[in-house]
């Protein structure tokens, strides 16, 4: 078996089920908003709502895969308790079942309403859904949000009553405490830019919205809002739920990424070209960085999905053999944890693999494969030296018989659950690059070794694969040094020579005046 050695750079998790660490952060944001750099104003907008606007969303409700799933997960505190911003009652999750919290509900900050209550995607997106105490729910209504005056009811965190809107007219209203004022600002900013194509409706959503792709805010609840934006900036907590959220459903609040954004889209800076941090990758001084190519092309897929605690996701069942290609049932699937690799009562001797089936690489680009996991009983050693995750491009039926890399730079759980327990908590794998297998059609596999000595437990809770579309063809942006000759460009669109390189891959070449896809084996 190949040592790899752990990944240290970023150690994503959730708290407790998937611990989090409150500055890591899983994209490179450069180019996740590659294709809104050096836009301004609507222009801008309209392109980080491209961006954002899908999402994997979970069920609405209780249970696994669904609502009190995602915040049992985003919303959790280390001491057990909900984080609710509604409210200053305490109320706590009851075990890891996923049910509704007792006295609370499952709260759209945006209204349902607004767009008719349809159970569509932003119905379920929890980016905006939060858990909350249930009367001071059922008070703040479908109203908007702003600041009260006129108060007729207050729990000591939200306020609820009338204040002022559209023109200074008194309209109903809730407020939040100062302290969440920034976090329900940005919900609302990401909620009208992924949903911009919505049509808003009634009379309390058009006191704050406008049926246009830009600004959509009414003028005086933007300006509230960035201002409350500025004072309550983007903290710790909310970076957590941000990249939770984004584990989940795989899209991102880009008002929590880049907190200045909004004032590209409705502030100061709107006849400024947006960009990241101030400077543009690639940029020389004084360039438009409107001008330069976007890094990459092509919207990012969900590929291949499982979740193993349940039965969420579309790649149907993971094979179970011993390396010989018989049965194996070392691993099984269990409700609480997942897939899991446990040879103990088996005779303490392993080498068993669960094995995907067949992903399908051949028109994808900048493919990732991304595990949660946890290990056990393995005293504080390292993971790496029994267990691996390997792909194939030749696997049929028995492992033995394959041809099998293995993946390195795997983040490897190390923080226990507690200063007793035998298991670790679950941790991201990192988005492990699949670049090698483009073209393609792989099984990735999760090789479990065991021995009288070493006799551990891995538990491999969700399973992503995700990627690119190839383009069709070369962007005029991306040429070669000289004009007119024959080019080839990697996987990217960049330009790497003249001549197809021998190194394994998928490249993009323009001869002749014809474009077409070169598959390097």
């Amino acid at each position: 078996m190949k040592m790899l050695s752990p990944y240290k750079l970023l150690v994503l998790m959730f708290a407790c089920v998937i611990g989090l660490t409150a500055q890591s952060q899983t994209v490179d944001l450069n180019t996740y908003y590659a294709d809104a750099l050096g836009k301004k104003k609507a222009d801008l907008k309209n392109a980080i709502h491209e961006i954002i606007a899908k999402a994997d969303v979970l069920e609405y409700g209780a249970g696994s895969g669904k609502t009190w799933f995602g915040f049992y997960n985003t919303d959790r505190m280390e001491n057990n308790e909900v984080r609710d911003r509604y409210s200053n009652e305490h109320h706590y999750f009851s075990g890891s079942n996923y049910s509704a919290v007792s006295g609370m509900n499952i709260e759209h900050s945006f209204p349902k309403s607004w767009w008719g209550g349809s159970k569509n995607q932003a119905y379920r997106d929890i980016h905006h859904l939060m858990p909350s105490e249930s009367s001071i729910n059922s008070s703040k209504s479908n109203y908007g949000m702003g600041r009260v005056i006129s108060v007729t009811t207050d729990n000591g965190c939200t306020k609820v009553g009338k204040g002022p809107g559209p023109g200074g007219a008194t309209i109903e209203l809730w407020e939040p405490a100062d302290k969440w004022k920034g976090d329900f600002a940005r919900a609302v900013f990401y909620m009208v830019t992924c949903y911009q194509d919505l049509t808003w409706e009634g009379a309390q959503a058009l006191k704050s919205l406008t049926n246009s792709d830009w600004p959509t805010l009414q003028p005086w609840a933007y300006e509230l809002y960035l201002q409350w934006a500025a004072n309550d900036p983007v903290d710790d907590i909310e970076r957590t739920r941000n990249e939770a959220v984004y584990k989940i459903q795989h899209n991102r609040n880009p008002f929590i990424d880049v907190p200045e954004l909004a004032n590209y889209i409705w502030g100061d800076k709107m006849d400024v070209s947006f960009t990241i941090d101030g400077s543009y990758p690639g940029d020389d001084p004084g360039d438009d960085p409107g001008d330069d190519p976007t890094p990459e092309t092509g919207d990012s897929i969900l590929i291949a999905y499982q979740m193993f605690k349940g039965t969420d996701g579309s790649m149907g069942e993971f094979t179970t053999v011993k390396a010989n290609g018989e049965q194996s049932t070392v691993w099984q699937r269990n409700a609480s944890y997942g897939a899991v690799g446990n040879a103990y009562s088996l005779g303490k001797t392993g080498d068993d693999y669960l094995i995907s089936p067949a992903i399908d690489l051949t028109d994808v680009q900048g493919a990732t494969v991304e595990f949660d996991h946890a290990v056990g009983y393995h005293n504080g050693a390292d993971p790496s030296g029994m267990f691996e995750v390997l792909v194939s491009t030749d696997y049929a039926q028995i492992p033995d018989d394959a041809t099998w890399t293995s993946l390195e730079d795997i983040i490897w759980p190390t923080e226990m659950v507690t200063a007793t327990s035998k298991f670790t908590k679950f941790v991201s794998s990192g988005r492990l690059s699949l670049d090698e297998f483009a073209g393609e059609t792989i099984n990735i596999a999760f090789h479990y070794t065991a021995n009288t000595s070493n006799c551990w437990a891995w538990e491999i809770e969700e399973f992503t694969v995700r990627g690119k579309s190839l383009p069709d063809d070369i962007d005029d942006n991306y040429m070669s040094p000289v004009e007119a000759e024959d080019a080839v460009f990697d996987m990217n669109g960049h330009y790497v020579g003249t001549s197809v390189p021998a190194k394994r891959g998928v490249y993009i070449v323009r001869q002749g005046g014809y474009t077409y896809k070169r598959f390097v084996k």
